[in-house]
């Protein structure tokens, strides 16, 4: 058996903990508590030491504050804990810190109780150290305030922005000659060190010196390249960072870069609008947990007036002892549930939870947020999205009011509806209650959009009358006796409905046949614009021609076919006139109900050639091929047709015009052809309005 020496060290010159196999096993591994050496001595004799390296002031400074509102909320949150009245904060707003041939400083003064050099030693430069378990206690030293701090690390956040920062602090008891100073310069580079050695701050001119009053001054110099945020932004940020609402605290921001006139601010309540009667009040209300512990909770939730793209003004704010802990727009709720985007645009308020920083430690090391998968985490997740169900009930309906007001300013509506049909009532309210009908499920941020706004207008005025009618036959249908004077109200209400629907549909085609009518008198418009023309109004072609719904499966239909078109014959095919300006369109493809129309455009006086007709007829041959290979398009376009508008034929052989004349799939118009039979078709379709109108008048 090997002997063991006093060293430790076996004859064999192993180390003796090191032989566990078939000798003696050493007493501290044996399980009896190490009966021969103390439990905190190794089997060397020496006792077991971590040693924390100096770099990890990298990852518990720089890495998790690296916004300078963050910077200043933890040495402001330290002024508070000190007992502090007044703290200022001096820097200048609106610029990066590392800006060219600037040195800037940010200096934060306050009146707390302050330091002696021995607390500077065993408190501020204790870095991760629990200030409550140390001082046994977590209320502040004079004024008993619940305090932020708690792990120890917040004093490191200035390293986040900075290379230098600067103590100087003045506590302990008064004496005749005032409070002794303790002024240190800390410097990153050399805490940085990678090395186990004690990092010896340098001590500062004033260290030993005595102030008149106690307080504490830290300065921030040789800055990363920072931004400080404007006034206004820098308000918001370091507002939403504390809930404290007492007498005896205050925090001025002055801004250094402006001294004729200096700029300051001090921090209060963020001036967030809420939306009419959703606001819900939390004074009274509890959270139980899964054991059925109640939580108290206070504060306040709402619905914005308008979504905020701010990230201080968005959201619920969760407090506890005044600092923030987190900040959540939906409490964790999964995506895609019902009213996703108006909870996350417009919910707003702060929730005061002083059990989120009480015995456990619930509050990641930030700061930033909560730990969700805690007993108290989860109740408060729960919770939340409760709350978010009532406050959304309260939501919708505001949000639906605040819509329909925005809606009825911006369109001018009431102006507008008179304008359109003045003194018909029966029509603006029917138009009306349309339009609030189409605004309810719309968000504010689409009622901002003036396009859309319009077509919700015009959709209004279309869908109104016939909303009027609809109403009128449930009256008639829930009333057993059905009154003559419903009927007649019916009556009425229906003429109403087919005279404006009529008269809107002839006023905006009419609008097309005069700008066709001009491209025509003109005589020398480019093919282009006719094509875009003849696009947009198909009906052209044919008056009677009503499409109504198929646009997708049309547009699906160019896509396809154009790809299959370049796969077989290695051409780029263009089948539209819209948006396409880079490059000609070789047809204008259109569709009626079931038909896929191939029309070919000529400009005004155009003879039509043979190899124009044939590679057209070509077209509509690749289009009869793809369709039939694409059995689900085909069932839907099963008819197909090819349309010249061209104003001669006689350039074209007795072949070509053979062919026009036995395939009635195939045709060619003139544009004077085309402009006389959508007149005459138009011209009989007001005079049917004007009638009608004429009627309803003298009725």
């Amino acid at each position: 058996m090997t002997q063991r020496d006093e060293s430790g060290i076996g004859q064999s010159g192993e180390p003796a903990g090191d032989r566990l196999i078939g000798g003696d096993v050493p007493r501290q591994v044996r399980g009896d508590g190490g009966r021969g050496a103390t439990g905190a001595e190794a089997v060397t004799g020496k006792p077991y030491v971590m040693r924390i390296s100096r770099l990890t002031v990298d990852k518990l400074g720089i890495k998790m504050y690296d916004r300078v509102s963050a910077v200043l909320a933890e040495v402001i949150a330290n002024a508070y804990d000190a007992d502090a009245e007044r703290v200022t904060v001096e820097l200048p707003w609106g610029v990066f810190l590392d800006g060219a041939g600037a040195t800037y400083e940010i200096t934060v003064s306050d009146d707390g109780h302050g330091m002696t050099a021995d607390e500077v030693n065993s408190h501020y430069l204790a870095v991760g150290s629990d200030r409550r378990k140390r001082f046994g206690k977590d209320k502040s030293r004079d004024k008993d305030r619940p305090v932020m701090g708690r792990k120890g690390i917040g004093k490191l956040a200035p390293f986040g922005i900075c290379e230098t920062v600067e103590v100087i602090t003045a506590g302990g008891e008064e004496t005749a000659q005032g409070y002794k100073v303790a002024h240190l310069v800390l410097s990153l580079n050399e805490i940085l060190s990678d090395t186990d050695d004690e990092y010896r701050p340098l001590p500062g001119p004033l260290d030993g010196t005595w102030s008149a009053e106690h307080g504490t001054t830290v300065k921030l110099r040789d800055f990363r390249r920072k931004r400080v945020p404007s006034g206004s932004e820098l308000h918001r940020q370091l507002s939403a960072r504390f809930g404290i609402r007492r007498a005896d605290w205050n925090v001025e921001i002055v801004n250094t870069e402006n001294t004729l006139i200096p700029e300051t601010f001090s921090l209060g309540e963020l001036d967030i609008e809420l939306m009419p009667e959703t606001r819900i009040d939390l004074a009274d209300r509890s959270i139980k947990t899964t054991s059925g512990q109640e939580l108290p909770i206070s504060g306040w939730l709402a619905y914005s007036k308008k979504p905020y793209r701010d990230e201080a003004m968005a959201g619920v704010r969760i407090y506890s002892r005044g600092k923030i802990v987190s900040m959540t727009r939906d409490f964790g709720i999964n995506q895609g549930f019902f009213g996703e985007y108006s909870i996350r645009s417009y919910l707003v308020g702060e929730i005061h939870a002083e059990w989120l920083d009480d015995g456990e430690d619930l509050i990641r090391s930030d700061r930033q947020d909560i730990i969700w998968s805690s007993d108290y985490g989860d109740a408060l997740r729960q919770w939340g999205h409760a709350i978010m169900r009532e406050l959304g009930a309260r939501g919708r309906n505001s949000l639906k009011k605040e819509t329909w007001n925005d809606f009825e300013q911006a369109t001018n509506l009431q102006t507008r509806l008179e304008a359109d049909a003045p003194g018909d009532k029966a029509f603006q309210e029917s138009v009306r209650q349309a339009a609030k009908l189409l605004v309810s499920d719309k968000d504010r941020e689409a009622i901002a959009d003036p396009e859309h706004r319009e077509k919700v207008y015009q959709l209004a005025k279309t869908i109104g009358p016939h909303r009027t009618l609809l109403d009128a036959l449930h009256e008639v249908a829930e009333d057993a006796g059905s009154p003559l004077e419903i009927v007649l109200g019916l009556f009425q209400k229906a003429r109403i409905a087919e005279m404006y629907s009529l008269g809107q549909v002839a006023s905006e085609r009419i609008e097309v046949v005069n700008k066709l009518a001009a491209f025509i008198d003109d005589g020398s418009t480019l093919e282009q614009p006719l094509q875009e023309l003849l696009e947009q109004a198909p009906w052209l072609l044919a008056p009677e021609w009503t499409p109504l719904g198929m646009n997708e499966s049309l547009e699906r239909v160019r896509r396809s076919f154009e790809s299959w078109y370049f796969k077989k014959h290695g051409v780029a095919l263009v089948t539209t006139a819209i948006n396409r300006q880079t490059k000609r369109p070789d047809f204008v493809l259109l569709h009626d109900s079931g038909t896929l129309w191939i029309v070919e455009i000529k400009r005004m006086d155009y003879h039509l050639s043979d190899a124009e007709y044939l590679r057209a007829v070509n077209y509509l041959a690749d289009l009869d091929e793809f369709l039939n290979q694409v059995e689900a398009l085909g069932k839907q376009f099963p008819v197909r047709k090819l349309t010249f508008i061209a104003d001669h034929k006689d350039k074209l052989s007795s072949v070509s015009l053979s062919s026009v004349a036995n395939d009635d799939r195939i045709q060619i118009r003139g544009w004077h052809d085309l402009l006389d039979d959508t007149l005459r078709a138009h011209r009989d379709f007001l005079a049917r309005v004007a009638d009608m109108k004429n009627d309803g008048s003298a009725s």
